[in-house]
């Protein structure tokens, strides 16, 4: 077979490879994982941030991100708009793009074969698969430790070029200054026992590279050290993690051990302890793939002599180092960096196998017969568990905000004129997270209903309005009464956390109305209802309706006075989202006031508004001006 033909050979193989890993990033791509994580919200945020001008070396969002991954996104947000197809493609195209690379070099320093196993086990393994899928950055580190293996012999200097570029990725690669320290050592002590007639260079010249690949991968670094050394708080992540490290620095060696053991036995005797990525507890590789991947370490120890094997040693040792020195160990994000080196070890290992056949018996045994089972075994794998078992797991979709996703795609389906949702306590990023799952902003209006936070509800102007329920976030039925809700939802759904969605009836009945009461013109008090529950708490609510525009910090404040005006109870809250209202929405605010004793039979009741920020009132017409009596002292 000439040059040109096992040239274009391994070009249909390699291009069926990358067919492989397309399928599996790509199918069912907005429903695994089941929904936006945070995580991927807060990346979409900043890709939007340099859209609208705000460029960094290091954003603050999110417990602080490096920015490339966020600078190549851009154009796909650009291009698709800001939805779930923009924040997951770009990890898709960096996915293949790390299988493409990968089988690049291991062709050239390993041969077709191990390339061939290399490139499949990362088009289907399931760390490379799930992190090509979730619109987040670690997937760009080891693209660009790739590219450094690529260079390291011949062109050191682009070898720190893109050492030093793979910092600027992820914060997990902030010890990848290890990997030509450790290979120059090997380089060294390998040296040291050569025998003195076999020693095929200086010192010197082993060390060379790995010292021009240091050099250059500072000097590269230098900008992001400076930026992150002018402001401390921009670490408050690695703060939070770096618990075993801390503890070895103090003498205490015990945490460092044992996140170490555990992050060794993530190939097959531990998993991740938590639901973030995959089926807690699940090894990389079942029991027989493991075996490959074992076998494939062994040799390559036994070839250590051979610079390309220092390499990938050292590249996996210190890829593990993320893991080994913070909390929550084993962790499958951190180790990000080793994941090449992870599905190149058991290519060694077929390799060798099939070359070994062929050298004893003179036989064509082709390697399929390993590459079939491990190829199979590693897709069930990730199938049955990444695919099928992890995204219907309960826990999966809380941390994947999958009931976001659910409201959003029924709401398509039977869209009305105004949307409410309720959530136990409103963040924004709750809101962005439906907005990107629908594609588009129905502008809906947010509450709070948790039993901490007492509790709202908004019913909009208009005829066809709804709102709707998660089950972790139910109103408290005596604010549905309040608001006019019937009981029984017209909807639940299956999944969990299910949702319910209630019609809503404008304007909500209120049962002692009063003459309107504008504050600062922007919202008038339009009635309430007094509840007492026990001796010692007052159930208390109140109706609203928004005239303009209000203030994104703005209370209620509710006072409880006995016959003399003394204070005894108080209630500030106002659990909705003012920035989501809308002129004409009605508000019905639900106020708990404890009392340190029964209720007297004389009390008054006073309400008002303020701004958090300043503590400022809104004001009214009235005789008091920055209150309102609701009830009197009976005589």
């Amino acid at each position: 077979m000439t040059r040109f033909e096992n040239w274009e050979r391994s070009l249909w193989i390699m291009t069926a490879v990358l067919l492989v890993a397309a399928i599996m990033r790509i199918v069912m791509l907005s429903d695994i994982p089941p929904g936006l994580a945070r995580d991927e919200v807060r990346n979409a945020d900043i890709v939007s941030f340099i859209r609208q001008g705000e460029h960094a070396l290091f954003f603050r969002t999110g417990y602080g991100h490096e920015p490339l991954y966020h600078y190549f996104a851009v154009p796909f947000q650009a291009l698709l708009g800001d939805n779930v197809l923009s924040i997951r493609l770009p990890s898709v195209f960096l996915g293949l793009l790390l299988v493409a690379a990968a089988m690049r070099w291991v062709k050239r320093d390993f041969g077709r074969v191990t390339a061939v196993v290399t490139g499949l086990g990362l088009a289907v393994g399931w760390q490379p698969v799930i992190f090509s899928r979730i619109g987040i950055r670690p997937i760009m580190e080891p693209l660009f430790l790739v590219g450094a293996a690529w260079f390291w012999q011949k062109k050191p200097l682009l070898a720190g070029l893109f050492l030093g570029l793979s910092l600027y990725t992820y914060t997990g690669a902030r010890v990848v200054f290890a990997i030509p320290v450790l290979f120059g050592l090997l380089q060294a002590i390998l040296w040291k026992f050569e025998p003195k007639t076999a020693q095929s260079a200086t010192l010197r010249a082993r060390l060379q590279p790995s010292l021009i690949i240091l050099t250059s991968t500072l000097l590269i670094y230098l900008p992001l050290h400076f930026t992150i050394q002018a402001d401390p708080t921009l670490q408050a992540r690695v703060q939070q993690l770096q618990g075993p490290l801390d503890a070895l620095l103090a003498g205490d060696v015990q945490p460092i051990i044992e996140m170490s053991v555990a992050t060794a036995g993530v190939f097959s005797f531990a998993g991740p302890p938590r639901w973030t990525y995959t089926l807690p507890g699940l090894p990389l590789f079942d029991g027989v793939t493991a075996v490959f991947f074992y076998a494939g370490l062994a040799i390559a120890f036994w070839r250590i002599k051979l610079p390309r094997y220092a390499l990938i040693l050292a590249w996996l040792m210190v890829g593990l180092l993320p893991s080994a020195i913070t909390t929550h160990a084993p962790s499958v994000i951190r180790i990000i960096g080793a994941t090449p080196i992870v599905y190149l070890l058991p290519g060694i290992f077929i390799a060798f196998v099939h070359e070994k056949r062929q050298a004893k018996h003179k036989l064509s045994v082709h390697y399929l017969w390993l590459l079939i089972p491990y190829f199979l075994l590693l897709t069930n794998h990730t199938i049955s568990n990444s695919f099928i078992a992890w995204p219907a797991a309960e826990e999966t979709h809380h941390k994947y905000q999958t009931v976001l996703q659910d409201m959003g795609r029924y709401w398509q389906a039977n869209p009305g004129d105004d949307l409410v949702v309720t959530q136990s306590f409103f963040e924004p990023i709750e809101m962005d997270t439906m907005r990107r799952n629908m594609g588009y902003d129905v502008a809906a209006r947010w509450v709070q209903t948790s039993a901490e936070a007492a509790g709202a509800i908004v019913v909009p102007n208009s005829e066809d309005s709804y709102l709707y329920v998660p089950e972790y976030a139910a109103p408290h039925p005596a604010l549905l009464e309040a608001a006019g809700i019937v009981e029984n939802p017209m909807y639940r759904s299956e999944k969990r956390p299910s949702f319910a969605v209630y019609p809503l009836q404008y304007p909500p009945p209120i049962p002692i109305p009063i003459t309107p009461v504008s504050f600062d013109n922007k919202i008038s008090l339009l009635g309430y209802k007094v509840s007492q529950q026990t001796g010692t708490q007052l159930e208390l609510f109140t109706y609203w309706q928004a005239n303009a525009s209000l203030p994104s910090d703005l209370a209620i404040f509710v006072h409880l006075l006995d016959a003399d005006g003394t204070l005894i109870g108080q209630h500030d809250g106002l659990d909705v989202a003012p920035s989501t209202l809308s002129p004409n929405d009605i508000i019905i605010q639900r106020h708990l006031l404890f009392l340190p004793g029964d209720l007297p039979e004389n009390y008054a009741l006073q309400v008002g508004l303020y701004t958090r920020s300043d503590n400022k009132r809104l004001t009214h017409p009235g005789p008091l001006q920055d209150r309102l009596i609701l009830t009197e002292p009976k005589p």
